[in-house]
């Protein structure tokens, strides 16, 4: 065979061999691009459209942070709020719900008790300076636990009959100024005292009749001459009157429903 023939023919059977190898990569990066995604699953731009987890709904509970001050008694926050008595107790889960220590805070489930105390943390209990407090019954101290599925331990509610009933007036402050006139009385017997119907008078026939109000011992209330909303701040009611009442030298009388003589005081300078 002459030489050129044979280069020719050693040129051809390179340059086949080189596209068969070139097919045969290309076959192989194209099998192993396949491979890959499979294994690695949808690319970027399908996990970005995928439809996210619908939100929780948050709760629907309005619960107020109440800061205790000086004076304040379950009875008169839940008459500031218009919440039970017995739903502060349970929302708060007071051990001792008979006192009640300036700067604790409450939960006041103005939303209603279910919604309050999933989210509540339980006040501390008090161990300062306790301000009297008004406690519920034995009753409602139950019923109020077991909607948390808690065991009460009922608090000793004391019948009217029992103990001494002693209610002091213990002063009558800014005589002759109607933005500051007031009457103070303070519970100093053993017992509680159920005012509604109760009359606070002087020598000249103004008579202040006291609403459904319960004083308990160790308690106090005061009586503002002026105009003003019964219970804000607790444990503060109000005559109602534009002009002043008290003069000095006068008798200050406290009579009970009955009409009988709880306690009296002589009005200073």
């Amino acid at each position: 065979m002459p030489r050129k023939q044979l280069v020719l023919i050693v040129a051809f059977i390179v340059v086949l061999n080189a596209a068969i190898s070139l097919a045969i990569s290309v076959a192989v990066v194209l099998f192993m691009t396949e491979t890959t995604e499979v294994a690695l699953g949808p690319t970027p731009t399908s996990m970005a459209t995928a439809t996210p987890a619908a939100a929780e709904p948050g709760p629907t509970a309005d619960v107020v942070t109440h800061v205790v001050r000086s004076g304040d008694t379950i009875s008169g926050l839940a008459l500031e709020y218009d919440v039970p008595e017995q739903n502060i107790i349970a929302a708060n889960q007071l051990e001792n719900p008979n006192f009640l220590q300036v700067g604790m805070e409450l939960m006041i489930p103005v939303g209603g008790l279910s919604e309050a105390t999933a989210t509540f943390t339980p006040a501390p209990t008090p161990t300062d300076t306790p301000i009297p407090f008004e406690p519920p019954s034995a009753e409602l101290t139950a019923t109020a636990a077991a909607e948390l599925g808690l065991t009460a331990t009922p608090l000793p509610t004391p019948l009217p009959s029992e103990g001494e009933l002693q209610i002091d007036v213990s002063e009558v402050v800014g005589v002759g100024q109607i933005d500051q006139e007031r009457v103070v009385l303070t519970s100093v017997g053993d017992r509680r005292a159920d005012m509604e119907g109760w009359t606070l008078s002087d020598q000249e026939g103004n008579v202040y009749t006291f609403p459904n109000f319960r004083l308990w011992a160790g308690g106090s209330v005061t009586v503002h001459t002026r105009i003003g909303t019964d219970g804000n701040p607790p444990a503060n009611l109000y005559w109602g009157k534009l002009e002043p009442v008290w003069s000095p030298g006068e008798v200050v009388s406290l009579r009970d429903g009955q009409g009988a003589e709880i306690a009296t005081a002589i009005v200073g300078p």
